[in-house]
């Protein structure tokens, strides 16, 4: 992306903080180790866990993956519970519990961004929150589920899992190459060798659509000298982010196609806001400079008085995110809401390694 065409608050390299990077990179390492060697254990809340996590800080699209299977597990009668650390809620209790049965027990501002948006997707039996999530893994377990989609997962390695879901992103799937906080590695990259699925997000629509895992040489170059280096690679699927719709305010629903040639004001406080940006020119609308904060930034009085000068001044329509919605605030216009779904062609090679949890549950 040239200069011209950057977005603000998205987020860029720090090479000169390499060493540090290596640092970060060298701690992970020695954790691991210690998991490895048994000298840290994991405790298994004794149903299955699937892990939806990434090599990476934020922005490879955890929600939506984690989102549809909830929802095709949902739809064969399992009782799924998420189970998130719940980052940016300001929780009364530790855990959690945030939603039952599609009912959001609690405020947003308390569970987080994520985990109210997911409550409120079909499937989605429980949504427990805590930065114990060993203790809300137990929680989720009396509260009768038979699942836990474990969010955000792949580092809390505290709990034990029996399936590693592995998300990255297609453009840049090693994070810049470097550690925290130079690049955005959150460990090194031959992690990947306890996979069980890469999964690459925001993938070309021709990738997306495969019903089969990549070859090899359809990875990205960086990537796949990885997987080539170890012992035994795991799968790699590919997956789009495809947008569903559009919601007006009123609660009233057109198709993305509604956007064509309509002059927006895109607002985002997310990890990858140059992302909305692009899909918001993919479907043909006509963006205006976005306004952009940090991931998970709550919205202040002044924050929606910019919002609101900068939408008369160009006589533009307020659009923004679903998570963004959540925490919309109230001094601000009403925004349209791009609402955006996962497509995963592969999607039933995905569910054969999950379906199967469950039947060796049910013989244990």
């Amino acid at each position: 992306m040239n200069d011209r065409n950057r977005v603000p608050g998205a987020r860029r390299p720090l090479p000169w903080l390499a060493p540090l990077g290596g640092l970060w990179l060298a701690v992970a390492r020695a954790r691991s180790w210690l998991f490895d060697a048994g000298l840290l254990r994991a405790e298994h809340p004794g149903i299955p866990v699937v892990s939806v996590g990434n090599l990476v800080a934020g922005g490879t699209g955890k929600t939506p993956l984690v989102a549809w299977l909830a929802e095709e597990l949902g739809s064969r009668g399992v009782r799924v519970a998420i189970v998130s650390r719940g980052h940016g809620g300001t929780r009364p209790v530790e855990p959690l519990l945030v939603a039952r049965q599609g009912e959001l027990l609690v405020d947003p501002g308390e569970s987080g961004d994520e985990p109210a948006l997911l409550a409120r997707r079909p499937g989605v039996h429980l949504v427990v929150v805590g930065k114990d999530r060993r203790a809300a893994a137990r929680l989720a377990v009396r509260e009768g589920a038979r699942l836990i989609l474990l969010d955000d997962g792949f580092q809390h390695r505290r709990i034990a899992r029996d399936l590693d879901l592995v998300l990255l992103d297609w453009s840049d799937p090693l994070g810049g190459g470097r550690g925290l906080p130079a690049g955005w590695l959150r460990e090194p990259p031959s992690a990947l060798r306890r996979a069980d699925v890469v999964v690459l997000t925001r993938a070309p629509r021709e990738f997306a659509s495969r019903r089969e895992p990549l070859a090899p040489t359809d990875v990205p170059g960086g990537l796949r000298s990885v997987l080539a280096a170890l012992p035994a690679p795991p799968p790699v699927l590919a997956a789009a982010h495809v947008p569903a719709g559009v919601r007006l305010p009123g609660e009233r629903w057109e198709p993305a196609g509604w956007l064509r040639g309509r002059r927006v004001l895109p607002v985002a406080a997310i990890a990858r806001p140059e992302s909305f940006l692009a899909t918001l020119r993919e479907l043909g609308a006509e963006p205006a400079d976005p306004l952009c904060w940090p991931d998970h930034h709550r919205f202040t009085v002044a924050d929606a008085r910019r919002i609101r000068e900068a939408a008369a001044a160009g006589d533009l329509d307020v659009i923004t995110t679903e998570k963004d919605a959540l925490r919309w605030p109230p001094d601000a216009p009403s925004p349209l809401v791009l609402e955006v779904r996962i497509h995963l062609g592969a999607g039933d090679r995905l569910l054969e390694r999950v379906l199967p949890l469950l039947e060796e549950d049910g013989e244990r």
